[in-house]
């Protein structure tokens, strides 16, 4: 979906994944969902548009543009940019899963990000991807800093499916506290 016209007309639970570009949004969606259908790709700004996948569940994945460096125009992201914000504004997700790579700095695009969810009264939760990458001092290094920033987060792993179970399990906990009938 590239444009709000594009939206499904009738509401859905959406989960959305946002974070800077290439920190695994679509690897960890084809990860969770058991599907290959999110298209990867090493060289940032690959995903262009909003796009939903069907989780099997009782949710639908709403798979974002990265933000930060992209090898794209500036147009481009500012189409991004918009595109995101009309999605927040019009269909707010039941949840979204901030994604973070705890191998680099945070930066001001993710601490931006938090506090854009927090404005809206959106509910989120925090995931530092690629766990896998990261032996056990280093990882825990990367909580003490990251968590001074965010609160509690999840260590997860596209590659190795560590943490995928417990994410499921936040995403029921959210649908659950949604008081559907």
């Amino acid at each position: 979906m590239h444009r709000a016209e594009d939206w499904p007309k009738r509401p859905v639970d959406a989960v959305a994944f946002g974070g800077r570009s290439n920190v695994g949004k679509s690897s960890l969606l084809n990860r969770l969902i058991g599907a290959g259908a999110a298209r990867t790709s090493k060289t940032p700004g690959r995903t262009q548009g909003i796009y939903l996948y069907e989780s099997g569940e009782e949710w639908v994945a709403a798979d974002l543009p990265g933000f930060g460096f992209a090898k794209t125009s500036r147009e481009s992201r500012a189409v991004w940019k918009d595109l995101a914000g009309d999605f927040f504004q019009e269909r707010p997700p039941l949840l979204t899963v901030q994604l973070i790579d705890p191998r680099i700095p945070t930066s001001d695009y993710d601490l931006d990000f938090r506090d854009y969810l927090h404005d809206l009264r959106l509910a989120s939760i925090v995931v530092a991807t690629k766990a896998d990458r990261l032996n056990q001092s280093d990882r825990s290094g990367a909580a003490r800093r990251m968590e001074k920033d965010f609160g509690p987060l999840l260590f997860v792993s596209a590659k190795t499916g560590e943490g995928i179970e417990l994410l499921r399990k936040h995403i029921r906990q959210a649908l659950a506290g949604r008081g559907r009938e």
